[in-house]
C-alpha cells in the first residue's frame, strides 16, 4: 500500500498560496485493509475514507466509466491494481493531477508542473467533458489564480463549450452550483469567474437575462472579502433579483443583503429625500428591526460609487430607534399613525 498527497495541497504548495485541507489517494488497498487499520468509512459513490487521527480523507484509487447524464452518471472501478497514473488522468485540469509521496518526491505524469511555470489552466484529457461541473470548477480556478497570471488553455476553454451546449449542465444540483459559486466569491478574482461562466455560455443557460453587474463586482472585491457584500454589487443591476437567487440556490443571508441593496441604489439614484420616500425605504427594508444589514447594503453602496451625497444612515436609524408611539387613549391604527408622524419629524429634521 502506497499513499500520495493530491489535488489542492500539492498545487498551492507549488505556487506557494496557504491551504488548510489535504487529501490522499491510497493505490494497492483495499477497503477491507483500510477498516483494518482503523480507517472509517464515508461517502456510498465510491471508496473514500477518514483518517481515524486527522480526519483527511483518504481515498482508494480509481477509474471511472460515463453512465448516465451528470456530475454523478458514473461507475467506479476501485481494486488494488489500479495505479497512480490511472486515477490522476480522471481528474479536471493538470494543475490538480500532481501527486506527492511520502519523500516529498513529485508524480506528475500529465505535465502540471509546466503548465504551472506556463501559468494556464488545461484540461488533463478527453474525460474532461465527461463531468459537467467543471465548467464552474474551472470557471473558479480561474478567479482564484487570475491575479498569479493564470488562463484557460484555448482547448480547454472549447470544451467547456461543448459541455454547455450538450445541455448536461442542467443536470447540475443547485446546491453545487453555489458550492462553486461561494468559493469563487471568496477568491481574489470573483468577477473573473462569472466573466468565464460568461464566456463559455453557461450563464446564457443558468439565466434567463443575463443582468450581473460584473463590473460593480470588479471594483468592490478590491476593497472588501466580504462575500454577501459582493454578491449585492453582482446583482445590483438586476430587475428579476429573486429569480438570480433562486438559480444559484443562495441563501438566506445573501438573498436579503442583495434585496436591501437594491432598494438602496434606485432610492439613492432618484436623489429625491422626500422624508416619506425615506420612511418607506427603511419600512421595506425592515431597517428598524435589522439595522445591520442596512448598513452592510449602505457600506456596500459608498465602496462602488463616488456619489457625492452621504446620507449617516447609522445616526438616522439610531436616532428613530428611541422613538415610541404614545399609548394614551390610542388604540390600533392610531398608534401607528402616531409613530410614523413622530418618525417623519425626526426625518424631515434630519434631512434638513
Amino acid at each position: 500500500m502506497k499513499i500520495y498527497l493530491v489535488g489542492g495541497a500539492v498545487r498551492d504548495s507549488l505556487l506557494n498560496i496557504p491551504f488548510e485541507e489535504k487529501d490522499w489517494v491510497v493505490v494497492g488497498s483495499s477497503p477491507e485493509e483500510l477498516s483494518e487499520q482503523g480507517y472509517m468509512p464515508v461517502g456510498s459513490q465510491f471508496p473514500v475514507f477518514l483518517h481515524p487521527r486527522t480526519k483527511e480523507e483518504y481515498a482508494l484509487a480509481r477509474t471511472e466509466r460515463k453512465s448516465g447524464r451528470g456530475h454523478k452518471g458514473f461507475i467506479f472501478y476501485t481494486d488494488s491494481s489500479v495505479t497512480l497514473e490511472e486515477d490522476l488522468i480522471r481528474r479536471d485540469i493538470t494543475i490538480n493531477a500532481i501527486a506527492q509521496d511520502a519523500d516529498g518526491n513529485l508524480i506528475d505524469p500529465y505535465q502540471g508542473q509546466r503548465d504551472i511555470n506556463a501559468k494556464k489552466i488545461r484540461k488533463v484529457s478527453n474525460a474532461f467533458k465527461e463531468d459537467p461541473l467543471r465548467v464552474y470548477r474551472v470557471c473558479r480556478f480561474v478567479a482564484k489564480l487570475h491575479h498569479l497570471g493564470f488562463t484557460i488553455e484555448e482547448e480547454t476553454l472549447n470544451s467547456m463549450k461543448e459541455i454547455v451546449l450538450s445541455g448536461e449542465l442542467e443536470t447540475l444540483p443547485k446546491e453545487r452550483i453555489w458550492m462553486e459559486t461561494i468559493k469563487a466569491l471568496n477568491c481574489e478574482s470573483p468577477d473573473k469567474y462569472f466573466k468565464t461562466l460568461r464566456a463559455c455560455g453557461a450563464l446564457e443557460t443558468q439565466m434567463q437575462e443575463d443582468s450581473l453587474d460584473i463590473e460593480s463586482l470588479a471594483i468592490i472585491q478590491n476593497k472588501t472579502k466580504n462575500t454577501e457584500m459582493r454578491w449585492a454589487a453582482l446583482l445590483s443591476n438586476t430587475k428579476k433579483i429573486k429569480d438570480v437567487n433562486n438559480e444559484f440556490f443562495a441563501p438566506k443571508s445573501f438573498v436579503q443583503i442583495s434585496e436591501v441593496y437594491k432598494h438602496l441604489t434606485l432610492f439613492m439614484s432618484d436623489l429625491n429625500f422626500n422624508p416619506n420616500k425615506i420612511l418607506d425605504l427603511l419600512q421595506t427594508t425592515d431597517a428598524f428591526r435589522r439595522p445591520e444589514r442596512f448598513m452592510i447594503a449602505d457600506n456596500t453602496f459608498k465602496l462602488i460609487t463616488s456619489s457625492k451625497v452621504e446620507i449617516d444612515w447609522s445616526k438616522l436609524l439610531s436616532d428613530l430607534s428611541t422613538l415610541r408611539p404614545s399609548t394614551k387613549t390610542k388604540k390600533g391604527n392610531e398608534i401607528a399613525q402616531d409613530l410614523k408622524e413622530k418618525r417623519l419629524e425626526v426625518i424631515n429634521k434630519f434631512v434638513n
